[in-house]
């Protein structure tokens, strides 16, 4: 009866004894791991990190480094369908012809700079260009594209060709104008 004890015992420790030694060997950061070439690098190693950007890393103050860590971390609790989005949108934004990125670059600081009645009159635009069925919506933004090269008279023809154009106040027009046509750094007209 001893004898089938030990000889079981002996069974039960060759069955576990591979599978505790492959824990301990695929631990990720373990030294054992790292030595047997398992499991993930210990964190604090970047040989994988290409020279230039490791040098740029540690020449940032540490203000900046956490900045980045904190960003890092709000990306990775971002749901992965919202990720996907952001994802999606830049690689949108890096297929884009490099005219209409400046462009949109000047735009974006124009609003920025604008007051905040200007801010709400263009977002009420983009508010109603997004209410538009696609292909109306293709069709505003190609003469809007086409506007920035037809002189001023011709410019506001083609405008009031858009349907909500015509619905807004002259103050309104006016601002939309500005925005969708002032060179970067021209003040709004009531300025």
């Amino acid at each position: 009866m001893l004898r089938r004890a030990a000889v079981a015992a002996g069974m039960i420790a060759l069955a576990v004894f591979p599978a505790v030694v492959w824990l301990l060997l695929s631990l990720p950061g373990t030294s054992l791991a790292r030595e047997a070439g398992m499991g993930t690098p210990d964190p604090a190693r970047v040989d994988n990190a290409p020279q230039e950007r490791l040098e740029r890393w540690r020449a940032m103050p540490p203000e900046e480094r956490e900045r980045i860590r904190e960003r890092y971390r709000r990306w990775k609790e971002l749901p992965p369908e919202k990720r996907e989005r952001i994802v999606e949108r830049h690689r949108r934004w890096r297929e884009l012809p490099e005219e209409q990125r400046r462009y949109l670059k000047d735009r974006r600081k124009l609003l920025k700079d604008a007051g905040p009645e200007d801010r709400v009159i263009v977002r009420k635009f983009f508010a109603r260009m997004r209410s538009l069925p696609p292909g109306e919506r293709r069709a505003a933004r190609q003469k809007i594209r086409e506007g920035r090269s037809l002189p001023l008279e011709e410019r506001e023809e083609a405008m009031r060709s858009l349907p909500f154009y015509r619905e807004l106040s002259d103050r309104e027009r006016d601002t939309l104008r500005w925005f969708l046509f002032a060179r970067p750094g021209e003040r709004p007209p009531r300025e």
